[in-house]
């Protein structure tokens, strides 16, 4: 798998997008039987763009589909990851991040990229919300929607006490081996496929200062930013879940049989309207499931692929994207 990193305008003027581009790294497949796609990723709240790379790895792996990714493009929202990077200055003293917001960075991305045929929409958690929010205020700009594990709110929740935590969280480390000393055996990230620990380590922080130790590192994602996601939820979250009927592309739910956020009657009551739904309950599973078991989840997600592609038109090649 090859990366092309990319920057692109949000929907505001004084921020910007950071993004991998990744393309498959085996001989193009000529047909024109295929259904071509371009994948767009939304993160959870509180990550980033590289923990997708176990799950795209798999992904591209496959070939005798009627499928073909052309590309899949990963996107850091505007206060995480790289694009936190990018942005601090205007986000160092966030109180609240609209979900809203992030759902029209999704949709000025999209704008930018010049060929809105077979976009498919994958988005985890916070992430997952944002691509529904995007497809609600403007329909049909995905040909499909994979929705994992989503934080649907039937009503608005303004939930304190996570905000404090969050705000308590450890950010900051002297050095790698602090890190990772800290990471793997932790009970939250320790259920984590290792390769996913390893990325979280290399690209979820950045240097800030040398010390004697060594190369003091912090989060990208800085505490104040994470709380002011979940803040943001308030009423966006709520807002799609009433919305949902509106999204008329296929969609796929993928839910954690153990998720307290998604729990599998409530997903189908809430999806009923959907007029293309279908959900699938990943075993044994949590609502981070992605991280979890990313070669799961990626053969889940090219079971939905298999079910959308007939549903999808036969397009011609896309720009390679180094050419974005």
């Amino acid at each position: 798998m090859n990366v092309v990193k990319k920057i692109f305008d949000t929907s505001r003027s004084d921020q910007k997008i950071a993004a991998n581009i990744y393309y498959s790294s085996s001989p193009a497949i000529s047909s024109d039987k295929k259904k071509r796609l371009t994948l767009l990723l939304a993160h959870a709240n509180g990550f980033h763009k590289e923990l997708w790379e176990p799950a795209l790895t798999r992904l591209f792996s496959y070939d005798a589909k009627d499928w073909l990714i052309d590309q899949a493009i990963a996107l850091d929202s505007y206060n995480h990851g790289d694009s936190a990077v990018l942005n601090r200055p205007s986000i160092e003293a966030e109180e609240t991040s609209p979900w809203f917001m992030n759902a029209r960075d999704i949709l000025a991305v999209i704008a930018q990229l010049g060929q809105p045929e077979n976009i498919v929409g994958v988005g985890h958690s916070w992430g997952a919300v944002s691509l529904l929010l995007s497809e609600i205020m403007s329909p049909l700009t995905f040909a499909a929607l994979i929705i994992t594990d989503p934080v649907l709110y039937s009503k608005p929740i303004w939930n304190k006490k996570l905000l404090e935590i969050t705000m308590k969280r450890r950010c900051e480390w002297p050095d790698v081996g602090a890190a990772k000393a800290y990471f793997d055996p932790h009970p939250f990230f320790g259920t984590w496929d290792k390769r996913i620990r390893e990325l979280h380590i290399k690209y979820g922080l950045e240097p800030v200062s040398k010390s004697p130790a060594g190369q003091k590192l912090m989060l990208k994602c800085r505490p104040v930013n994470e709380a002011a996601v979940y803040a943001g939820s308030y009423h966006a979250s709520p807002h799609a879940t009433d919305n949902l009927w509106k999204v008329q592309c296929p969609t796929a739910f993928l839910t954690g049989e153990k998720s307290d956020l998604s729990p599998e009657d409530y997903i189908k009551g809430i999806t009923s309207p959907m007029p293309d739904c279908q959900h699938v309950v990943m075993k044994s599973a949590s609502h981070l499931l992605v991280f979890e078991d990313p070669d799961q989840t990626a053969d889940c997600y090219a079971d939905f692929l298999d079910s959308f592609a007939p549903k999808l038109m036969i397009k011609n090649p896309a720009v390679p994207p180094a050419n974005l």
